[in-house]
């Protein structure tokens, strides 16, 4: 198996897959909030996909956004009120974040987990289009 390479995430954190790997990953690894904290995530130039493996907590909507599910329900007078409050992260939940997006996460009362991939974004080729 030459050429493999095994790391737990778990004891190193993050790590570097482009000194294996000629694909787009740029960045793996978990990164934990303690109950409580912020953090700010944002595809300024690549894109994130992150997936909770423990806790929970809160992934806050950019200003204006509103939820997937309730892009068709515009008369919901529950809908200003879930769009303010964010989407809830529990173990199992996936969030992708395409080029130019955002969200805040905040880590619930036992805190929050996550695997966190960063994706390089290939310039476009063509004109307007902002990859």
């Amino acid at each position: 198996m030459s050429g493999t390479v095994i790391t737990d995430l778990r004891r190193r954190g993050a790590v570097d897959p482009g000194r294996l790997l000629a694909g787009p990953l740029r960045g793996v690894g978990l990164q934990r909030l303690d109950p409580g904290r912020r953090t700010e995530v944002a595809a300024d130039g690549v894109e994130h996909a992150l997936y909770v493996t423990a806790g929970s907590g809160l992934a806050e909507l950019p200003e204006g956004a509103v939820p997937p599910n309730q892009s068709n329900q515009s008369d919901h007078q529950d809908q200003p009120e879930r769009a303010e409050a964010g989407l809830p992260l529990v173990e199992g939940t996936a969030i992708v974040l395409p080029l130019g997006s955002r969200t805040v996460l905040t880590a619930g009362t036992v805190g929050l987990e996550y695997f966190h991939a960063v994706l390089a974004v290939p310039p476009s080729s063509e004109e307007g289009d902002p990859r």
